[in-house]
């Protein structure tokens, strides 16, 4: 066998012998749900060096191992394995503020203002799901449900690059010109979906305008699918 079908073979095996599932396995490293998944059933080519690592980090593994250059399942001493941050309730803790897990999700088509759809790029946010705690800014002592995000994609390039957070505190309106986080459901319940990452422009009762810059475009999403609207901070204000 080459390298993909070991890979393919071994991670089949290993995340029924952990007990867990792919679609776990790939939140739990931030990638689309299905990750994993297409990955096993051949649909998905070779991750790269980072990505494997994290794998096999979160499998208790090595590389070398889901490659078929090694026998052994375990890690050696020397090893350091991915040890994920236990459940945290962001209302309750305050030792840190919780850096939610997030992926990617297919594009979600949107009229742009005066001129047809296009296609949205959007994140898949896991509420449940807690990956890491970063150290509490001052400015967000008294903030027990501000959350953190990492950042996927390039839409928002360059005020936001791809493996970079921003932190959110929900107290805080946004406003026309914020950065926000858009939680959005499917028009028939208020249950969150997916998420954008976005500027906004304008909001109304009707509809919420948005800004991307890459492809550049402003957009209107329905107000109805907006659960949550909430700013993103800038750096210089958790500094105070």
């Amino acid at each position: 066998m080459d390298e993909i079908e070991y890979l393919r073979t071994r991670l089949d095996s290993l995340i029924k012998a952990r007990g867990t599932n792919p679609r776990a396995v790939s939140v739990a490293i931030s990638k689309n749900p299905s990750y994993i998944r297409q990955i096993i059933v051949g649909k998905g080519g070779m991750p790269s060096a980072s990505t494997l690592t994290d794998i096999a980090g979160q499998l208790e593994t090595t590389v070398d191992y889901l490659l078929g250059k090694a026998d052994s399942i375990n890690q050696p001493a020397s090893e350091v394995a991915f040890l994920p941050v236990p459940s945290v309730d962001p209302q309750r803790d305050v030792r840190g503020i919780p850096v939610m897990a997030t992926g990617y999700c297919d594009d979600l088509i949107f009229d742009i203002v005066g001129n047809g759809g296009i296609e949205i790029e959007r994140m898949q946010l896991e509420v449940d799901h807690v990956v890491r705690l970063i150290e509490r800014p001052a400015a967000l002592r008294d903030a027990r449900d501000a959350y953190a995000i990492y950042f996927h994609g390039s839409s928002m390039e360059p005020r936001f690059f791809q493996g970079e957070f921003g932190i959110v505190d929900p107290r805080r309106p946004p406003s026309p010109g914020d950065f926000v986080v858009v939680q959005l459901n499917d028009g028939n319940s208020s249950d969150v979906i997916t998420v954008l990452v976005k500027r906004l422009v304008k909001i109304n009762a009707s509809w919420v305008e948005l800004e991307q810059y890459n492809p550049a475009a402003v957009f209107r999403v329905p107000r109805q699918q907006v659960t949550r609207l909430q700013r993103i901070y800038f750096p210089h204000e958790l500094l105070s």
